[in-house]
């Protein structure tokens, strides 16, 4: 027999007997055989406590350089081991230069900044996965900037993989490698990024063209008329424009409005007190040029042996610079010039402009330079032409 009175005393409390009563001394004899599976009962159920507190087990780490900072978006996966006790990890160092701007909310763990290092605390077992986000501020001076990242104790340093836009910035370290998407290796714990941004394009200066004064350039008049004197006056004006603009007209006495034609599409046109206002503007954009027809048509008057015939042009709100008209009257009188601004011409221009659009009768060449704020005028005289006549 052996007796062993502290020995029975935790066996039977740490197997679930009833403890004796407390008393100030006492002995218990036990047979040996019964006293080892006691023992080797106890030995079993006390657990075994875990070779490490918690396990980094993945950690993944994003950049993207900005002109400002190097923003970088972490990823980690940790398993904790130990319970019913507080445990730590320690995943990255939270220098100066380096801010959360991100951090989880976690059931049963709580991850942020304690003693200068991003931490994980916990006192539940368990895995826990979370993403957390960081501002790193360069330093340096001038053009190059640089920035770096230090690992906790408890995480193995990874690369970081980062994104950079070869047009706006040019790593120094790591060298650049040609695509957007580098891996950078730590070197002793650290991760290193240095960048130089890159010089911005120098844009030419715009430059704005001043409004273009709206005139015309050259202005082409015809008039035709019948014996009986039924007479029409087509005018055609060629407009130097670059945006839309007002043009007025004022027709002379005795004349009214037929059609209006601008780049050969009529327009809706109204006469008020002998005014005709009309907005015009280049067809198609970008265009400084536009045609602009006007068709009046007028009542000389029944033709006579010999007499006088007032003609008139409308007045333009836009300086001419060149204006051309043709007569075409009956072929039977001889038309000499009495007046008026325009002067008659001849000579290979006029047959020029008589080619253009052959009409019937005979024909009458005149010409007006620097028309402006006025109306062109002509007064002609007329007489019979007996120069085929066989009594002379």
């Amino acid at each position: 027999m052996w007796t062993s009175p502290v020995i029975l005393g935790l066996l039977l409390t740490a197997s679930g007997g009833t403890p004796f009563p407390a008393t100030s001394s006492g002995s218990v004899t036990i047979p040996l055989q019964e006293l080892l599976p006691l023992y080797a009962k106890h030995q079993e159920s006390a657990p075994l406590a875990p070779p490490t507190e918690a396990l980094v087990v993945k950690s993944q780490l994003k950049g993207r350089l900005t002109a400002e900072a190097l923003l970088v978006e972490a990823h980690f996966e940790v398993e904790v081991l130990a319970s019913d006790r507080w445990t730590q990890v320690r995943l990255l160092q939270l220098d100066t230069d380096t801010y959360l701007t991100g951090v989880p909310a976690l059931q049963g763990a709580t991850v942020g900044a304690l003693g200068g290092q991003l931490t994980l605390v916990t006192r539940e077992p368990g895995r826990y996965a979370f993403d957390v986000s960081l501002a790193l501020r360069p330093t340096g001076s001038g053009a190059e900037r640089q920035a770096q990242l230090r690992f906790g104790a408890h995480v193995s340093p990874v690369p970081l993989r980062l994104e950079a836009d070869a047009t706006a910035f040019t790593l120094v370290d790591p060298l650049a490698s040609g695509s957007e998407d580098t891996e950078v290796y730590p070197r002793q714990g650290v991760l290193r990024v240095g960048w130089r941004n890159a010089a911005a394009p120098k844009v030419a200066r715009q430059v704005v063209r001043p409004p273009l004064e709206p005139s015309i350039p050259s202005a082409q008049a015809t008039w035709v008329s019948t014996l009986e004197g039924k007479a029409t006056v087509r005018v055609r004006y060629s407009l130097r424009l670059d945006r839309e603009q007002e043009l007025e007209l004022t027709l002379p006495e005795g004349h009214r409005l037929e059609r209006v034609f601008l780049d050969s599409v009529p327009l809706i046109a109204s006469v008020k007190d002998d005014t005709l206002k009309l907005k015009v503007a280049p067809t198609r954009f970008g265009e400084t040029e536009a045609t602009l027809e006007v068709v009046l048509a007028r009542d000389l008057g029944v033709f006579h042996l010999s007499g006088k015939l007032k003609l008139a042009l409308p007045r333009v709100s836009w300086p001419v610079a060149t204006l051309r008209a043709r007569a075409h009257f009956p072929a039977v009188f001889n038309y000499r010039r009495d007046g008026g601004s325009m002067e008659e011409y001849e000579g290979e221009q006029a047959e020029a402009v008589e080619s253009q659009t052959p009409l019937p009768g005979k024909v009458i060449h005149f010409r007006q330079y620097l028309v402006a704020a006025s109306a062109p005028t002509l007064e002609l005289g007329y007489s019979v032409d007996i120069s085929q006549s066989y009594f002379r």
